[in-house]
């Protein structure tokens, strides 16, 4: 069966170990990280397949232990909140760890992330390899840039207090809008506190500019739903002025809708197949190209966060030979997620299909390979990555 983009698959895949956006309620946003899922529609019915073979489970010592604690348990305890967790229980209780149950606020939190908006600091944060935490990247005009918060800087603590992880470091910068944090930053041999207010955040999942030797520039954080909108304007403007070559910067970009990510995929190459995806028997489902692609020399950066969509489009682009990829491997997420929804707003996110690049090459848990292995030697420095894309397109 041929489709072109026409099934929405959410793609929210921060990238487990490497990349966490701390600009919004992001407890959600990590516990989420990994996550593919059907675009979800509100007015659908639950629509539970019917399996082959349906294995009888026998639920009276859950409903025995149930009314045991409804009759005997000491204390006061939140029924829902049991509930929510049984329900968790056993889709966590899978060997996989990308399906999930969500609650409604996770699955509110979860949409509001994928199309960048947030509250928070306005930060991207990546973990360094001596367990730090290192600010990647800010979003201009945010809460931390305003304050003086550069790339580079290593969160040492928040609020006076030091995490050892990332979920706790981001569960403490995020909060309310209009309230105040702070970050105590290490810059160089120099600690300085931050202090800064929480603010709403919409942060564009697309970014564009023109480098010096006239070579176009476009970053995708994520893939929203302006993403389409905002590469195709940026990708016609560089046409039109006709720049002497593209810099498609996939770094660290965290996924998002599926079909989002097959629209820029066809953008940018010729007719043909652009990626399929294998569901459990086996049933294959295929994603085109119309044919309608840039004339313009592209090299594309990619790293270890480079995730799900992003992944597509750089194995989908490597399979063609239709650009140069540099940079490292990429992270390795080739599974899709579809979500059943319920009526009291919760639901399941479970993974249904692998998705695979048009030559059959497998990304999950192998990543795509650069075409040229580049390591920036540190966050906050000369960006050789970019420096080897530009010296690519001009010496062409």
């Amino acid at each position: 069966m041929n489709k072109k983009g026409s099934t929405a698959v959410l793609v929210i895949t921060v990238m487990l170990f490497a990349v966490a956006i701390t600009l919004a309620g992001l407890a959600s946003y990590i516990k989420l990280s990994g996550l593919e899922l059907r675009k979800i529609q509100e007015e659908e019915p639950v629509v539970t397949p019917e399996p082959q073979e349906v294995q009888e489970v026998n639920y009276e010592k859950l409903e025995t232990i149930d009314r045991l604690i409804q009759n005997s348990y000491l204390g006061d305890y939140d029924r829902d909140q049991q509930m929510d967790a049984v329900y968790s229980a056993m889709v966590d209780s899978l060997p996989d760890e990308y399906s999930r149950y969500l609650t409604k606020e996770d699955l509110e939190e979860l949409k509001e992330s994928v199309n960048s908006a947030f509250t928070g600091a306005g930060i991207y944060i990546t973990p360094d390899e001596d367990g730090g935490f290192v600010i990647a990247e800010l979003v201009s005009g945010g809460p931390a840039d305003v304050v003086g918060i550069k790339e580079g800087d290593v969160i040492l603590a928040v609020d006076g207090k030091e995490y050892e992880d990332l979920d706790s470091l981001v569960d403490a910068i995020k909060g309310t809008s209009g309230t105040k944090v702070d970050l105590l930053i290490k810059r160089g041999a120099e600690e300085k506190t931050f202090s800064l207010v929480r603010g709403d955040i919409k942060g564009a999942s697309v970014d564009s500019k023109t480098l010096e030797g006239d070579i176009g520039y476009i970053k995708i954080r994520s893939f929203g739903n302006d993403t389409v909108s905002l590469f195709e304007t940026a990708l016609s403007s560089f046409e039109q002025s006709k720049v002497k070559g593209l810099v498609l910067d996939l770094r660290n970009s965290i996924g998002g809708w599926f079909d989002e990510g097959i629209k820029v995929a066809d953008r940018l190459l010729p007719e043909g197949l652009l990626s399929y995806t294998l569901n459990k028997n086996g049933e294959k489902q295929n994603y085109n190209s119309d044919g309608r692609k840039t004339d313009l020399k592209m090299v594309v950066l990619i790293n270890s966060g480079t995730a799900s969509s992003a992944e597509m489009i750089a194995a989908a682009i490597k399979a063609n030979q239709a650009a140069t990829l540099v940079g490292t491997r990429t992270y390795g997420k080739g599974l899709i997620q579809e979500t059943h929804t319920y009526p009291d707003g919760s639901a399941v996110s479970l993974t249904t299909r692998e998705f695979f690049a048009p030559d059959g090459s497998k990304i999950n848990t192998l990543g795509v390979e650069p075409d040229v292995e580049i390591i920036n030697s540190e966050i906050g420095t000369k960006d050789e990555q970019l420096e080897k894309a530009l010296e690519i397109l001009k010496s062409n």
